[in-house]
C-alpha cells in the first residue's frame, strides 16, 4: 500500500489507463500545462503530450459534445467539468446523445466517455457549490459514481475508463487534500458495489462522497456514547448495491440516509422508498441540505450543509423512534 492524496490517486489511475489504451484522451479547462483545477492532471500533459491532454474553452456544452462525438467515433474521451453546477450546460449531449446512443442504434453504436465533475460546497457560493447527483440517477444509460477515498478514486476511475457506456464520475472539492492508502498493484472497484466502512448493530448510516467522511466522524462521536453505527458508503449511485443496503438495514432496523444535496427528490428519497419496499419493517430517515442556496459565507454555508454534528443528532432522533413492527404479508 502507498499513501496518496485523492488527486494523486486520480492522476495515477489516468496515467495507467492512458498507458494501457492509446484511445483515451483528456479534454477540459486548464488540464494541460496547468495540471487541472485541483491538481489532478499534474504531469499528464508532459507525459502524453498535447494530442491526448487538450485544453478546451470555457464552453461546457461544447466539451461534452465533442467528447460524446469522439467516443462514438472510436476514442475513449474523458471530459473535465470544473464545477458540477456547469454540467447543466452539457446535459443535452450527455443525456440526449451519449446516454441514449446504444438504445437508439440497437447496440450498434456506443459512447464510452467519462465525464468527471466536481461537486460540493467549499466557500465558493451558490453557483459553484451544488450537489446535483440525483438529477443524473434517473437517466437510463448513465452510470454515476462518487468515490470518497483515494483507493476508490483510483479503482472507480480505472473501471470508468474501461466501461462500455457513458459514466459520470463525481468527486468533491473537500476530498482533494485528503490522503489515503491505495494498493500498489492494480485494483479495480466494480460499479454497483457499496462499502461497509464501519460495522455496527444499532443504526445504518448511508452516505456518499464527502458525506461518507463526515458520517465516519459522526460514528466515532456516537461510539463514545455507546451507539454502534454501521456506516455504508454508496460509492455508486447508479447502479445501486441494493443487496448490501438491504442486508445492513435488516441487521440494524434503522437507516439514516445522508446527502449534501436537497432531500426533495434527492438520493435519499429513492434509497429510502425502495429500502422500505425491500425491508418493510425498518425505520428510515433522511438528512440533506437545508432548503436554501449555498452561501459563500462560511457561517451560512455551514448552516445549510450537513456536518458531523447534525448527522449525529439525526441518528439520535432516529434511535428515539419506536421500532416498526414487521408488517403482515398480504
Amino acid at each position: 500500500m502507498s499513501r496518496l492524496f485523492f488527486r494523486e490517486a486520480l492522476a495515477r489511475a489516468m496515467a495507467e489507463e492512458m498507458d494501457r489504451d492509446p484511445r483515451i484522451v483528456l479534454l477540459g479547462q486548464d488540464i494541460a500545462e496547468h495540471g487541472g483545477s485541483y491538481g489532478e492532471t499534474r504531469g499528464l500533459f508532459q507525459r502524453f503530450g498535447p494530442a491526448r491532454v487538450r485544453n478546451t474553452p470555457v464552453a461546457e456544452e461544447g466539451t461534452v459534445g465533442i467528447a460524446a462525438g469522439a467516443a462514438a467515433a472510436g476514442l475513449r474521451p474523458m471530459a473535465f467539468i470544473t464545477y458540477f453546477d456547469f454540467l447543466m450546460l452539457g446535459l443535452d449531449p450527455l443525456v440526449n446523445y451519449a446516454a441514449k446512443l446504444r438504445f437508439k442504434s440497437a447496440g450498434q453504436l456506443s459512447a464510452p466517455l467519462v465525464v468527471k465533475t466536481t461537486a460540493g460546497a467549499k466557500g465558493q457560493g451558490p453557483t459553484h457549490a451544488q450537489a446535483l447527483e440525483a438529477w443524473l440517477m434517473g437517466v437510463p444509460g448513465l452510470t454515476v459514481v462518487t468515490p470518497s477515498t483515494s483507493a476508490d478514486a483510483y479503482g472507480l476511475l480505472k473501471t470508468a475508463l474501461r466501461a462500455p457506456g457513458p459514466v459520470v464520475f463525481i468527486d468533491h472539492k473537500r476530498l482533494f487534500p485528503l490522503g489515503g492508502e491505495v494498493p500498489e498493484g492494480e485494483v479495480l472497484v466494480p460499479f454497483g458495489s457499496a462499502a461497509v466502512r464501519r460495522e455496527g448493530r444499532d443504526v445504518t448510516v448511508v452516505a456518499h462522497s464527502h458525506m461518507s467522511v463526515l458520517a465516519g466522524q459522526a460514528a466515532e462521536a456516537l461510539a463514545r456514547e455507546g451507539v454502534e453505527v454501521e456506516s455504508v458508503d454508496l460509492r455508486s449511485l447508479w447502479p445501486i448495491d441494493w443487496d448490501t443496503l438491504a442486508a445492513s438495514a435488516r441487521r440494524t432496523g434503522r437507516v439514516l440516509i445522508v446527502e449534501e444535496g436537497q432531500t426533495v427528490c434527492g438520493v435519499g428519497a429513492e434509497l429510502g422508498f425502495h429500502l422500505r419496499e425491500l425491508v418493510p419493517e425498518i425505520e428510515v430517515a433522511r438528512l440533506g441540505a437545508r432548503r436554501a442556496p449555498v452561501s459563500s459565507s462560511p457561517a451560512l454555508e455551514g448552516y445549510v450543509i450537513p456536518d458531523a454534528r447534525r448527522i449525529a443528532g439525526a441518528v439520535r432522533d432516529l434511535l428515539r423512534r419506536p421500532r416498526r413492527e414487521r408488517e403482515v404479508a398480504r
